[in-house]
């Protein structure tokens, strides 16, 4: 296998990238402040006011909370994967929550909360068994469950080509246990003929929002904050346009796209 390009190091249970290494107050101010992301998002999915549950396979903290070391202001980015039929039901719950009751994490805590990677299992299953390239591969394994980590280990544990992308990465997950887990059974049938009404609705509208949002951010010459919106029935993928071009350079030669 092709050498990669440096991609950050395990230090500790955390990922640092290259070039991440901080001054000392720093450092402990942002584990602080990762702590505080990962307890809340915790916290939010897992309370009893969260009625999608139910609806969920597994989730994850990805992107810099993942990495335990947050800066200040930064969103709270999202892994979901929901039981079959139930990804659009699963963000209109999510979006109203959010716009109608947004979860208190306090002064240090994440500015937004952003489901940013949902997939049903059928999908999620079908995206981590084949191989994705090393640039997925880190993305993967720096995701922290915080609802059905059982379910989480046992995608990983579909995906060997992983070990192969990042191997040690993928021995500290294999050390504390791989397990295989059925999927959940489908959503019911009201929720997945939900699914089907609230797809083009609710797809148009993000895919809009998106467009309105990347012609601002080129506007204020912000160009690799702008972002691709990806929507299926069985699928919501938020691609930003730094992620696209890290990953001609580090697997020009995989598509790394999530239809690809």
């Amino acid at each position: 296998m092709a050498e990669h390009p440096p991609f950050g190091t395990v230090r500790d249970e955390f990922a640092v990238a290259p070039g991440g290494e901080l001054p000392l107050p720093e450092l402990t101010e942002r584990r602080a402040r990762g702590t505080v992301y990962l307890e809340s998002a915790r916290r939010f999915v897992g309370s009893e006011a969260f009625l999608a549950r139910p609806l969920l396979e597994c989730a994850g903290v990805t992107g810099s909370a993942a990495y335990g070391e947050p800066e200040a202001g930064e969103d709270c980015d999202l892994l979901a994967v929901t039981r079959p039929g139930a990804v659009w039901p699963f963000l209109t719950y999510v979006y109203l929550r959010l716009r109608v009751s947004p979860p208190a994490s306090g002064p240090t805590g994440p500015t937004d909360w952003c489901f940013n990677y949902v997939l049903d299992s059928g999908a999620a299953r079908k995206e981590f068994s084949r191989p994705r390239g090393f640039l997925f591969a880190r993305e993967a394994l720096t995701t922290r469950p915080i609802h059905g980590e059982r379910h989480y280990r046992s995608l990983l544990a579909s995906a060997p080509w992983l070990g192969k992308e990042a191997p040690r990465m993928y021995a500290r997950w294999e050390a504390q246990g791989l397990v295989e887990s059925d999927p959940l059974p489908p959503a019911p049938w009201p929720v997945r003929l939900l699914n089907l009404v609230l797809f083009p609705l609710v797809a148009a509208y993000l895919q809009g929002q998106g467009l309105r949002r990347n012609h601002q951010l080129r506007r204020q010459g912000r160009e690799l904050e702008c972002f691709q919106t990806v929507t299926n029935r069985d699928r919501l993928v938020i691609l930003s346009e730094k992620f696209a071009r890290i990953a001609e350079v580090y697997a020009p030669s995989t598509a790394l796209t999530p239809e690809g």
